[in-house]
């Protein structure tokens, strides 16, 4: 999808955080665009600074944990937009316990948030996109969905999932017009989850040196200009060590070691984040 200019968004999870400036990446390419989040007042600031860029914005507000009001949210965005052309599976929580001690609900709502709304999102808006020939989605992992992380294993494995589900539906559609990307980004500074585990807990190690809000939004636009199938978005090069782990599963704890996940993880689980 070479050209964005007028083309119809959703995005969930636009209130705070990364989602805030994915918007404005995309309202710099001319995407008008439905935001959604719980949040009704956050949503709709957001959806001021949009439209500045002379784009449509709505804002609907929606628990994504709510059945209905994931169909609902679809529907709507239609009829205040028109048919969607892009998806942007954003909207996501993060709990930091050691698994022993995490509660039931929060696994729950950990896998609803992260990895069951994004499903059935990308199932309401699929047979729209084949049938028009045109469509993107993107999804939003993490760099913890590629190698796991102490203290965030529910996270760590739904955000793997989200990583899986989008190579077997790349497959599903291949040599259809319809593109599937997923982006994982290591910790991000200036907004989001890792900012306010760096205010809490101090820097993440120096081998885990953050990127920037700027770079993940950027690398959204090109997944779905490119059509890419996986973009990674950190400081360092991780893809040779992503390779080691994949050879050689057992020395998965020594990396982590090297690279001071254990004692980071145990510091942000014991400040409660």
């Amino acid at each position: 999808m070479k050209h964005l200019k007028n083309r119809n968004a959703i995005l969930t999870g636009a209130s705070r955080g990364l989602g805030v400036h994915i918007a404005e990446a995309l309202a710099k390419e001319g995407v008008n665009m439905v935001l959604a989040a719980r949040s009704a007042g956050k949503l709709e600031k957001v959806c001021e600074d949009v439209r500045s860029f002379g784009v449509r914005a709505v804002s609907i507000p929606t628990d994504l944990t709510d059945p209905g009001q994931l169909e609902a949210l679809v529907e709507k965005s239609e009829e205040k937009l028109g048919p969607i052309d892009i998806l942007i599976n954003n909207a996501g929580v993060e709990y930091s316990t050691p698994f022993e001690q995490f509660e039931p609900e929060k696994i729950r709502k950990t896998v609803e948030l992260n990895l069951t709304a994004p499903m059935l999102l990308t199932r309401s808006v699929l047979p729209g996109m084949l049938e028009r020939g045109s469509g993107h989605i993107v999804n939003m992992s993490s760099l913890a969905g590629k190698t796991g992380f102490p203290c965030e294993t529910p996270y760590a494995a739904v955000k793997s999932g989200l990583v899986k589900f989008t190579y077997s539906l790349r497959v599903e559609l291949a040599g259809k017009s319809v593109g599937v990307s997923v982006i994982c980004p290591g910790f991000v500074a200036g907004d989001g989850m890792y900012a306010r585990m760096e205010k809490e807990s101090g820097p993440a190690p120096k081998m885990l040196i953050p990127t920037t809000t700027e770079k993940v939004a950027d690398s959204v636009i090109k997944a779905i200009k490119k059509g890419s199938a996986e973009r990674i978005v950190n400081r360092l090069p991780m893809r040779p060590v992503l390779i080691l782990q994949e050879m050689f599963p057992g020395i998965i704890p020594y990396l982590h070691r090297a690279l001071g996940t254990p004692e980071y993880g145990r510091k942000i689980s014991e400040r409660g984040i």
